[in-house]
């Protein structure tokens, strides 16, 4: 226990040097590197186990490295903030977000104080606030254009490696494959499940990240990134991304995620709607040869990605699931917890729902077991405690909503628009799945969730700033 406090010690003071050192001149590059690099902790850290001769103490402490640069960024804009309001002798006026999340925290903290295991309510306070810090920090660092632009270039870069290396897995790779790599639990068990489809078995992939729904999770919101991307940005990199939303959507297949897939589905219809006007206006101004373009192009690209959906096992998966809708795991699960909600509004505590991913809770037992996050939340905080959740998150995305209709900057509404879809991908999943358990996906949502919401303000200051530098 020693050496792992000392190597927690040692961790956090080296990265949190070397994230002032950084975040002193360009600030956002810290967070960029943050968003970038956390797609690759889980991977570095089955690594490090197989290959180093590193403890397993010393190897979760590098693992938090992701949370010591969130802290120490937190710090930084903190001080800075307090510098600007004493200079200017006033306080920000806090919006209907900035004041339903601390509603959120402030329930949340209480759940924590009241719950029957105190222990087990932090480290679950801790999981649902540690990424949270993330949309603090991506409200709080503008960034110029340019950043913005190469963390967008950057960001499907890694999504490509992710990909791949999914596909790959996909593949070839069979359980030895796998325990050799060290994807395994902490109690010896596979991160990667078997799936049974058509009386074969698949073993779902997890490329760089926690577990294949996590992986079919990332991989919609960077089909959304690079779909987004596509249609703002220049004509001249609209067939290579074109491909890569392709290749996202081969690795959300593979990933065999049923709640990713609708999710998917969600962000997709959610897309369209954005678009409607400007879809409507397009239609109008073509020219007849033009709409059969447009006809064409769209078909085109629909019959692609059936295809590919086709060519594996996920459609049949949700055929199956379909055809037996009520009586499916996830449903029966979900349906329960409503009802119990109903009779026992005020849940079983903090840190008692299972299943959670931090060895502490799971030896801590739980009262109740739920899969979907978000009746996590409500069995953990009450009823009025979802509530707020889901306020503070209708308040977030009805503001980008707002945004998107009037930003100008490609770069921003890209960020926004994935921001708005991605998120409600993300809240049909979380419905049946423990995502917000995963780190690098919170983060990531998290992430352009600030981004999208304070996008307006963002656009200004460009505007502002290039307006005196032209």
């Amino acid at each position: 226990m020693a050496d792992f406090g000392l190597s927690t010690l040692v961790v956090a003071a080296l990265v949190a040097a070397a994230t002032i050192a950084v975040a002193r001149r360009r600030p956002f590059a810290a967070l960029a590197f943050l968003i970038l690099a956390i797609a690759l902790r889980d991977f570095s850290t089955r690594w490090m186990n197989v290959h180093t001769p590193l403890t397993v103490s010393q190897v979760t402490a590098i693992g938090r490295w992701w949370f010591v640069v969130v802290l120490a960024l937190l710090a930084a804009c903190g001080v800075c903030w307090t510098i600007r309001a004493r200079q200017e002798r006033r306080i920000p006026r806090p919006n209907l977000a900035d004041v339903v999340l601390a509603a959120v925290v402030g329930i949340a903290v209480l759940a924590t104080l009241i719950s029957p295991n105190r222990q087990a309510g932090f480290l679950s306070l801790r999981g649902y606030l540690q990424p949270l810090g993330v949309f603090l920090l991506a409200r709080l660092i503008a960034p110029t254009r340019k950043e913005l632009r190469t963390l967008l270039i950057a960001w499907l870069g890694i999504g490509l490696v992710m990909a791949a290396f999914g596909l790959w897995q996909a593949a070839g790779w069979g359980e030895a494959e796998y325990r050799a790599q060290g994807y395994l639990r902490q109690d010896g068990d596979l991160v990667v499940p078997y799936a049974s489809v058509g009386g074969r078995m698949y073993l779902r992939p997890a490329s760089t990240v926690s577990g294949p729904n996590e992986l079919g999770m990332d991989m919609v919101l960077l089909f959304l990134m690079a779909g987004f991307s596509a249609v703002l940005g220049p004509k001249s990199t609209r067939l290579q991304l074109a491909g890569l939303s392709l290749l996202f959507i081969a690795c959300l297949a593979a990933s065999l995620s049923r709640s990713a897939f609708l999710g998917w589905v969600a962000a997709l219809i959610t897309g369209l709607v954005l678009f409607k006007r400007d879809l409507m206006r397009l239609w109008m101004s073509a020219t007849r040869r033009r709409r059969v373009t447009l006809v064409v192009a769209g078909g085109l690209g629909l019959t692609t990605g059936a295809l590919i959906l086709a060519g594996t096992p996920l459609l049949q998966l949700v055929f199956r699931t379909v055809s037996g809708f009520t009586s499916q795991y996830h449903i029966v699960d979900s349906v329960r917890a409503i009802e119990y909600l109903l009779q026992h509004p005020e849940g079983v505590g903090m840190g008692l729902v299972e299943p959670k991913g931090a060895q502490a809770l799971i030896e801590a037992g739980g009262l109740y077991h739920v899969e979907g996050s978000t009746f996590q939340i409500g069995i953990e905080m009450g009823i009025w405690g979802l509530a707020v959740w889901l306020a503070f998150w209708a308040a977030t995305l009805a503001r980008i909503g707002r945004n998107w209709r009037s930003l100008v900057s490609p770069e921003l509404k890209v960020v926004a628009g994935t921001a708005y879809t991605g998120w409600v991908a993300s809240l049909v999943a979380f419905l049946f799945l423990p995502l917000m358990q995963s780190i690098s996906l919170m983060c990531w949502l998290w992430f352009l969730l600030g981004v999208g919401y304070q996008s307006d303000r963002f656009e200004i200051a460009w505007q502002a700033a290039e307006a005196a530098s032209g």
